[in-house]
């Protein structure tokens, strides 16, 4: 088995670097790389070998994880461009964007005190056409190589996933009564 250092992830998977990945494609490629370097085909090697093709397989799940999601797959597009969102702290600077984060916020704990199963669903319908309006914004970005806009619209998706997630949990809660 040879050693495989890779160059990023996109390579590994021998994509182009893009927000459009064909997951079917993408989930073929994993297999078959998992298939190719997984640590029991050198189950009777040297523990240094051994080690590796651990390490390899790590690389590989990391690389595949990342990649057939999206918004992962956005962040690690600006990692390869210098840009680490990964683990900061920053803040959308858009004010319209944080004061609308708040009146959803107060929207989503009002929600969660007084369940309105229609008020719910009409609001993740609301949260979900954001987040597909900010996708759009991103897919240009990115095509435009608009990186530091596509920071911030990173920053902005996440947000709107997580209010997409907590909606969720609300919903699936009202089925647990």
């Amino acid at each position: 088995m040879r050693l495989l250092f890779f160059v990023n992830y996109f390579e590994l998977f021998q994509l182009p670097v893009s927000l459009a990945v064909d997951t079917n494609e993408l989930a073929v490629r994993y297999r078959d790389l998992q298939r190719q370097y997984h640590p029991d085909n050198v189950a009777s090697e040297s523990e240094s070998v051994k080690l590796s093709a651990m390490q390899q397989s790590v690389e590989i799940n990391s690389a595949y994880n990342t990649l057939k999601q999206p918004l992962a797959r956005a962040e690690y597009i600006l990692v390869l461009q210098g840009i680490d969102l990964r683990h900061e702290q920053q803040t959308v600077k858009d004010t319209a964007f944080l004061m609308e984060q708040l009146d959803w916020r107060e929207e989503l704990d009002g929600l969660q005190k007084s369940p309105d199963e229609a008020a719910i669903t009409r609001f993740q319908a609301r949260v979900k056409k954001y987040y597909q309006q900010y996708f759009a914004e991103l897919e240009q970005q990115l095509t435009d190589a608009l990186f530091e806009k596509a920071a911030d619209t990173v920053r902005k998706l996440k947000f709107v996933q997580k209010m997409k997630d907590e909606l969720d949990k609300l919903e699936e809660s009202l089925f647990d009564l």
